[in-house]
């Protein structure tokens, strides 16, 4: 009886809030639209910030390459776990882009986290690498 009390107990933090993502998009290199191919599109699940991320770092969901004309399509899923029995954890997917458009070394580009799961496809729009968004972060 213990043992069907324990394992009742531990279900609902077992169960996990898994969601699947459908992205589409074009990246553009203005000033050189050779490197609009092969550019690394990822998606990504945020699971914790600051010193957590050494525990619990980030998901990655899938990637993709794009192609010559820059349009690439990228699909993944990730699950977080439900820790407070009946609330929902969902993932938190956000988009990073690793491209060769302003410098040999390579620029990644983080774009800010949405909440657009499947059926449901999250339209990125055309990206252009060459230029800073003000709601993008760059790295180098």
């Amino acid at each position: 009886m213990i043992s069907f009390l324990l394992l009742a107990f531990f279900i609902p933090i077992s169960y996990a809030g898994k969601e699947c993502v459908w992205i589409m998009g074009r990246v553009q290199c203005e000033h050189d639209p050779t490197k609009n191919l092969n550019v690394e599109v990822r998606v990504w699940d945020r699971d914790s910030f600051g010193p957590f991320k050494l525990i619990d770092p980030d998901d990655l969901m899938g990637v993709t390459f794009s192609t010559e004309d820059g349009r690439f399509q990228l699909d993944g899923c990730g699950d977080d776990f439900d820790w407070i029995p009946g609330l929902s954890n969902k993932p938190e997917p956000y988009v990073e882009i690793r491209h060769y458009c302003n410098s040999d070394l390579g620029e990644t580009i983080t774009l800010p986290q949405f909440n657009v799961f499947v059926p449901k496809t999250h339209e990125l729009g055309v990206i252009i690498l060459d230029r800073p968004e003000k709601q993008e972060k760059r790295n180098q």
